[in-house]
């Protein structure tokens, strides 16, 4: 046949071939769960709750020289009992697919199921602040402030039941980051913009610390129907996360299934809670706030 040969005349002969290839994008950076709260490891023959014991305040009276004090004071306490659950992922790869699959892409499926461990962890994590005092949210419907972070991290510091001295942290929805930067900037155009936060918030984006307290964006936080997403502001010692143990990897072998097999497991175990003053909250509150995309 007459004519000029071309990839296209050759379309059947032509492999195709796996150039590259790349995991699902999620966060840019790790869970917060790890800089946020208070770790402890759950030692070996422990049992199976990690148990705290708070010792309640007893109090001094006035004396003289000539007192006989019997106004004793009686020790007292509460227990706070946080019990890890156990996570797993399962895969199962036969041979014949790793015979077949391109290597690129084998060599990226360990990162996918090591990510689906940590953002079950992160999850987990944000799931606690639905279960946090409501004293610093602004509402369903509502866009968040910086009064709002201001207020709970008042709270966590002057609390009247037990204040903390602990770092202090917003985990924050990128949207409700957004919100606050808006507000900071909310002058452009009106007024003369000095140098200072408003400029640097203007022109970097928001990044840094309101009234004391750190700002993380955790972009795992759920946004529901409303929209609305709940953030928190908690001190780092008001969060308790209980490693139960490392995650672990196992594998077992399936010669039966599919001319044989690999089956892989991945084992984690932890627990998060709220550390509590007795039965009063005092070091978390909860940012239930507008989470609309932005559009402006």
């Amino acid at each position: 046949m007459p004519g000029e040969t071309t990839t296209g005349s050759l379309s059947g002969a032509l492999d195709t071939i796996i150039a590259d290839a790349r995991v699902i994008k999620e966060m840019e950076h790790p869970g917060s769960w790890e800089r946020t709260c208070d770790v402890r490891r759950f030692k070996k023959g422990a049992g199976v709750d990690w148990i705290q014991y708070m010792l309640n305040k007893i109090s001094a009276s006035d004396i003289t020289e000539t007192t006989r004090n019997e106004n004793f004071q009686t020790f007292s306490g509460t227990l706070l009992t946080i019990t890890p659950a156990m996570s797993q992922i399962a895969v199962k790869i036969t041979d014949r697919t790793y015979r077949r699959l391109a290597s690129i892409v084998i060599d990226k499926m360990g990162t996918a199921a090591g990510r689906a461990m940590e953002r079950k962890k992160d999850e987990d994590y944000l799931d606690l602040f639905s279960t946090f005092a409501t004293g610093a949210s602004p509402g369903t419907g509502n866009p968040l402030a910086s009064g709002h972070i201001g207020a709970a991290v008042s709270r966590i510091q002057s609390n009247t039941t037990e204040p903390s001295s602990a770092v202090i942290n917003s985990i924050l929805h990128g949207y409700h980051i957004k919100d606050v930067a808006d507000e900071l900037i909310a002058g452009l155009g009106t007024y003369t913009v000095p140098v200072g936060l408003t400029e640097e918030v203007f022109r970097r984006g928001f990044a840094g610390t309101v009234a004391g307290s750190n700002v993380l964006r955790n972009d795992h936080i759920a946004i529901d129907s409303t929209p609305d997403a709940k953030s928190a502001t908690h001190a780092k010692e008001g969060v308790l996360a209980i490693i139960g143990m490392e995650i672990k990897k196992e594998t077992r072998r399936d010669p039966s299934y599919g001319g044989g097999a690999d089956e892989i497991f991945l084992t984690d175990e932890y627990g998060f809670g709220e550390a509590l003053s007795g039965t009063t909250q005092v070091w978390a509150y909860l940012h239930q706030a507008d989470a609309t995309a932005p559009t402006s």
